[in-house]
């Protein structure tokens, strides 16, 4: 296998490079976001982009670079010496608004600048090394101090892990919160190998939630998180696709970005992450799978460090990835608790949630390409509103794969005066971490969680045929509704990390060859 990450890290350098203030004289120096220190139409720095460094690093690292490496180690300690002036006096990192005190971003930059001290160990002096250690500490104790409480949310935890178990192993202190965080993450671990995210399993995420939890494992060792990561490895095997992509609408947040590092990383630790990293890469090397330079910055760097770590344990892993047995399914299996259900044939591969709705994604294996990706009915109502069928419900997973699900309202844009309002909210509730949290978890039930039922009925059955599958609808729209209409790719919460354009959905047949609808 060809180490194409570090292909990937290569033409992304000077677009990484390009998210920095280099200029000296400038008070922002140092800085990652563009939108504030660039284009000053943003009054905050988002503090994830100091993250990079971390990628930077490994390019150092692994010898990737045409620049001169003391000029780029440079520029590494800069950055992080510019977090000292991002980071809030509580020691936080905000994201999305000022006040916001997130525990995320807070746990990944700690990660990020503290892999960036390990992975450049060699060359960084011991003073620099102790400043940035000072530098990190404050964000260390919030992460310690302070829970993530709007929602589970696994691979946010998994941040916290990765950055306690690595500030234990670079300062010697025994920060013991990397134990309770995995505690919530194992409580919330299904039987059935997933990592919860937010209501349930989101295979796309779970390749992020795996990266964090690999670091952690590489440095701790600790056999209870391999014994984790195994199960979920099992459960995540079964969502790679024929064309070597994972994820969609039949996840718990639509996410299909593919994270590499914990997959590769952990290959010769547990075989199952060997043959899905074999299988993956092949999306990767036939352009199916999103790559870092296609997306937003605001999940730019993590992604891109997620390959970056990928390629600093690929050579190291390459006899397990050799040697890794391919993938290869026939048959079905449920998974009932996240109401997933899976149908291989020598025709196609199926994946259906029959707890969102009936959402489908299908392959035709005789070309390897999307046959279809259903998100369900969609409507829109004489009041303005918009609802949807495709929610998360408890809908049980009966024999005859029948589901009955309602239509449900959830969609909100910010305008000027809600802006106004956050704003105001910044500077005054939010200086309370309690009132702040309570504002997130409203906002988590608005845009995500929250189910008000607009009326109406979806019932949907399957019946799964060797070489094709008939979908049978019967609709009953919602009481004014003015339009009723099925969107093949449609979403219905709010998720910044889905709906990407991924290549192959767009050589889709307009009409599906092996999905039959009635």
């Amino acid at each position: 296998m060809v180490n194409v990450y570090e292909d990937i890290l290569k033409s992304n350098e000077e677009k990484l490079l390009n998210l920095y203030n280099m200029d000296p004289f400038s008070a922002t120096f140092g800085y990652g976001d563009r939108l504030s220190w660039g284009w000053k139409v943003s009054d905050f720095n988002n503090g994830t982009l100091q993250g990079g460094v971390h990628t930077l690093a490994v390019i150092v690292k692994n010898r990737l670079s045409r620049f001169d490496k003391d000029k780029l180690i440079n520029c590494v300690k800069n950055i992080i010496l510019a977090a000292d002036q991002i980071r809030a006096k509580n020691g936080s990192m905000i994201e999305a608004y000022p006040g916001e005190s997130s525990f995320c971003v807070t746990a990944l930059v700690a990660f990020d600048l503290l892999s960036t001290i390990d992975i450049l160990a060699d060359d960084l002096e011991e003073d620099f090394r102790q400043q940035a250690f000072d530098i990190i500490k404050p964000m260390i104790d919030f992460i310690t101090k302070n829970d993530e409480e709007h929602a589970i949310i696994s691979n946010h935890l998994a941040t916290g892990v990765a950055a306690i178990t690595k500030w234990n192993k670079l300062t010697n202190d025994n920060n013991e919160r990397h134990l309770s965080l995995l505690e919530i993450i194992y409580k919330h671990q299904s039987i059935e190998g997933w990592y919860k995210e937010y209501e349930g399993a989101d295979p796309g995420y779970q390749t992020l939630c795996t990266y964090y939890l690999a670091a952690a494992y590489i440095d701790w060792k600790d056999p209870n998180l391999k014994r984790s990561l195994k199960n979920s490895a099992a459960f995540l095997k079964h969502f790679v696709h024929v064309d070597g992509t994972i994820g969609g609408l039949y996840g718990s947040r639509n996410t299909e970005v593919y994270y590499p590092g914990g997959i590769i990383a952990l290959a010769e630790h547990i075989e199952d992450f060997g043959s899905i990293a074999k299988a993956m890469q092949i999306g990767i090397e036939e352009g199916n799978n999103l790559k870092p330079e296609n997306i937003d910055p605001g999940n730019y760097i993590p992604f891109l460090n997620s390959y970056a770590f990928a390629a600093l344990h690929f050579d190291q892993n390459q006899k397990a990835l050799k040697e890794a047995e391919a993938l290869q399914f026939s048959g079905e299996i449920t998974f009932e608790e996240t109401g997933i259900f899976i149908k291989h044939t020598s025709a196609y591969q199926a994946i259906v949630n029959f707890k969102k709705g009936g959402t489908v994604k299908v392959f035709d294996k005789s070309t390897g390409k999307i046959d279809i990706e259903d998100g369900g009915y969609f409507a829109a109502l004489k009041n303005g509103k918009k609802v949807s069928t495709q929610m998360m419900t408890e809908q049980p997973i009966g024999k005859r794969q029948v589901i009955t699900t309602f239509f449900y309202i959830n969609e909100s844009q910010p305008s000027p005066l809600t802006t106004i309002i956050l704003r105001s909210l910044a500077l005054t509730v939010f200086k309370s971490l309690f009132l702040g949290n309570l504002f997130k978890k409203m906002i988590v039930a608005m845009l995500m969680t929250g189910k008000k039922s607009a009326g109406g009925e979806l019932m949907r059955s399957f019946d799964f045929e060797e070489e094709y599958i008939m979908i049978s609808d019967k609709v009953s729209p919602p009481r004014g509704t003015v339009k009723v209409e099925k969107n093949n790719r449609s979403k219905a919460i709010h998720m910044a990390s889905s709906g990407y354009f991924i290549p192959q959905t767009w050589e889709a047949p307009y009409e599906p060859k092996i999905v039959r609808f009635q």
